[in-house]
């Protein structure tokens, strides 16, 4: 009852206190207070500190509840110890959220922890004697570790006073229905992390068979390793960097929690917790709250291999509800995936080869050091093999742990024993062994590595892939808005509809410091058979590759018809045909297969597809090779047979790079005569060549294009007035790629 009382009456004061702060520090009536919230963060933080202190030393120390329950396995008094069960389960969380929220400003956590903290108080106060009795054995409301939890729930009531008078004081209680939704999801998300490790024992007994040999135990705990962080991933990925480190931080805090919960039951040289995967734990918590790459790092390179390869291959003999078995559970789920997401989360940035070598000395230091400490702790007085196990036996170097399961270790192990007496106790090491497992998981490490850099490249490709999305939908907003009601497939630009334009477009690559295209408009209208020419590099491919939408445009816009490449690609598209200058095709398709095929994506009437090949088969000749594989064909008829495919949906737009290069006569004739025909029948005909001759003799308007400018834009009759040969033209222009542009319609 007096403790009752006392804890009322501090939980009084620290409300009356806290909103006197809060207010001096809104009202910014004492000087102390001249930035507002500084000093009531600081005391926050304070408390904090002192609680986590605290709260470690009551978890390390054993309890009875879970020194019966975890070493016996006996069920007694169970409904009150259930409920006892639950206070400290609850406990630590409330505990948890107090110890992190005052270093974040999250309104969230806030609310759990003024909740969560209060109703755990107030239970705390209730069953005061039973859970004194559960610690103890007895009540002994004088024992320091009766105090020490005094302690620990007035320091929670004190941070969580704080937050409630800070809530009173900016009257910030908008939306309670929806915060205190938020605070019940925000404890059943982390109950998991926080369950007390007797607690299924306490609820089951020794149930469950034991994980191992892949069993279906075994495999469910496996799948759940993977599961896990995946979710965690896909969930937080999108959220703020506050909010993912916020839940990293309760991560590691409840790994923390969990190992030193069950640490107190270890005897002798096990108390020490230099397995890997125990150090592991320590060291991505110092890791996540001071932020030391050094250490982060190593538990990424090296500790998470580890905990793969124990949660892969697991050292256990218990059942699963055990506590030896959840504590091996949660402490390599932890080890395992903590790194993983502190990575994927952007919490650390993503690796180098320097980190990965800095990990690999740090690596090589603590196998040297626990393999002395193996040595030196079998051979002194905490003694050598009792009951079956060593005394210590730190990353399974002295044991049969990896002789067992790999049988061509027997000899490097038992063959090379090196012994030495020190103070008159005999030491014994198996060097060779030790250094095959050492060299084994180095070779590892550098396998893992690769596997992270194709899970980076992955990752990367979900991002971009994300954020491509998200620009099309952005960009789908806005074609709407323009179209003003208009349906999808009209032109964004109706004045537009019978040409080719190009407005102030530009390519720069990715890298590259100057730009491939420089700035070109140009206008190409129906019926005209329209001649692009350069010299290599100029950006004649560049230009045509953006124009029918291979690439990205990196400055200006074109436009097929009035559709927007860019932003109305489909529709633009169907209204090109294009003929490349690599020859894509699908060799092992027939040459009509893959006219068939290319016609069926334009969605060709069998109609119009079939009067179609049958013509231009006819047209150029094919009558003999048209049912062959296209890998027989020679450079000619592939070239044909591309030309056919562009034109067999009667494009309005016909686009070609370079068609005749390679030609026979006739195959070049024959391809001239199909441009000039298509462009006679109302159609642009858009294409770049080397040979000035074809050029000038079937081309209505050429434009030169040199070092990335557009240099001239002429019909022929006009070059002819000035006296000069397209040729003459060509040179003199080829000659000025780094010179100023001049005026294009000159």
């Amino acid at each position: 009852m007096m403790t009752a009382v006392i804890l009322a009456l501090c939980l009084g004061a620290c409300i009356y206190g806290a909103t006197f702060v809060c207010k001096a520090t809104k009202d910014k009536q004492i000087t102390i207070f001249k930035k507002q919230g500084f000093v009531l963060d600081f005391i926050k933080r304070g408390i904090a500190v002192l609680l986590f202190c605290s709260y470690f030393v009551h978890v390390v120390c054993r309890e009875v509840i879970s020194e019966q329950i975890g070493l016996s396995g006996d069920l007694f008094s169970p409904f009150g110890y259930v409920g006892i069960a639950v206070i400290d389960w609850l406990t630590a969380i409330a505990v948890a959220f107090a110890i992190v929220a005052p270093f974040f400003n999250r309104k969230p956590a806030k609310d759990t922890c003024v909740v969560l903290g209060f109703l755990v108080i107030l239970l705390n106060v209730v069953f005061i004697e039973p859970i004194s009795v559960s610690i103890l054995g007895e009540l002994q409301i004088t024992h320091w570790r009766t105090i020490l939890y005094l302690c620990i729930l007035v320091l929670l009531t004190l941070i969580c006073g704080l937050e409630f008078a800070q809530v009173l004081v900016e009257k910030d209680f908008n939306s309670i229905s929806n915060r205190l939704l938020k605070v019940g999801i925000s404890v059943l998300l982390y109950s998991l992390a926080f369950m007390p490790m007797y607690f299924l024992q306490l609820l089951f007994g020794n149930a469950g068979e034991v994980p191992e040999d892949f069993n279906v135990t075994h495999r469910l705990i496996i799948y759940g390793s993977i599961i896990i962080p995946l979710l965690i991933y896909f969930t937080q990925s999108k959220k703020s960097y506050e909010d993912r480190y916020f839940l990293l931080l309760m991560l590691s805090l409840s790994a923390i929690i969990q190992f030193f919960s069950f640490q107190s039951f270890r005897r002798g040289a096990q108390i020490f917790p230099a397995h890997l995967c125990n150090t592991a734990i320590i060291l991505i918590f110092i890791a996540y709250v001071f932020k030391l790459k050094g250490l982060f790092y190593f538990t990424y390179f090296v500790n998470v291999l580890g905990a793969l390869c124990a949660i892969l291959l697991p050292n256990v003999t218990h059942q699963f509800t055990a506590m030896a078995d959840l504590d091996f559970w949660y402490c390599h789920y932890y080890a395992f995936f903590l790194p993983l997401l502190g990575v994927a989360l952007g919490i650390f940035k993503r690796p180098t080869l320097k980190l990965i070598a800095t990990s690999l000395i740090v690596f090589t230091v603590y196998v040297v050091v626990v393999m002395c400490m193996n040595t030196y702790l079998n051979g002194t007085q905490f003694g050598g093999y009792d009951n079956g196990k060593y005394a210590a036996n730190y990353f399974f170097l002295y044991d049969d742990f990896f002789v067992d399961k790999f049988a061509f270790a027997v000899p490097l192990k038992y063959d090379f024993i090196f012994q030495f007496t020190i103070n008159g106790s005999t030491m014994q090491m198996y060097p060779v062994y030790n250094l095959a497992i050492y060299v084994a998981f180095m070779v590892l490490i550098f396998v893992m590595w690769g596997f992270y850099t194709i899970i980076f490249k992955v990752c990367d490709s979900h991002r971009e892939l994300a954020r491509r999305k998200k620009l099309r939908r952005v960009d789908h907003l806005n074609l709407l808005k323009e179209l003003d009601g208009r349906p999808q497939n009209t032109p964004l630009s109706p004045e537009g509809e019978h040409m080719i334009r190009i407005k102030n477009f530009s390519k720069t690559y990715d890298g590259a410091e100057k730009k491939s295209v420089d700035n070109l408009s140009l206008e190409i209208h129906d019926g005209e058979v329209f001649g692009f020419i350069g010299h290599n590099g100029a950006g004649k491919s560049t230009t045509i590759k953006s124009l029918v939408g291979i690439q990205s445009i990196t400055e200006g816009s074109i436009e097929i018809e009035g559709f927007d490449i860019a932003r109305q690609p489909l529709e633009a598209k169907l209204r090109m045909g294009y003929v490349s200058d690599n020859h894509a095709l699908y060799e092992k398709l027939t040459g009509r297969e893959y006219i068939n095929y290319v016609a069926d994506l334009y969605m060709v009437s069998e109609k119009d597809k079939k009067e179609r090949i049958e013509k231009f088969v006819k047209m150029f000749q094919l009558e003999h090779a048209i049912d062959n594989e296209i890998k027989s064909y020679s450079h000619g008829m592939k070239q044909k047979t591309m030309v056919i495919a562009a034109l067999i949906h009667n494009p309005k737009v016909w686009v070609l790079d370079e068609p005749l290069t390679g030609l026979d006569p006739t195959s070049a004739y024959q391809i001239k005569e199909c441009m000039r025909e298509h462009a006679n029948a109302g159609n642009i005909v858009f294409f770049s060549s080397h040979v000035i001759e074809v050029v000038e003799k079937i081309c209505d308007r050429i434009a030169i294009i040199s070092g990335g400018k557009l240099r001239r834009v002429s019909t022929i009759e006009e070059i002819k007035k000035e006296g000069l040969s397209l040729e003459q033209l060509y040179l003199q222009y080829a000659q000025k790629k780094d010179e100023p542009e001049e005026n294009p319609q000159g």
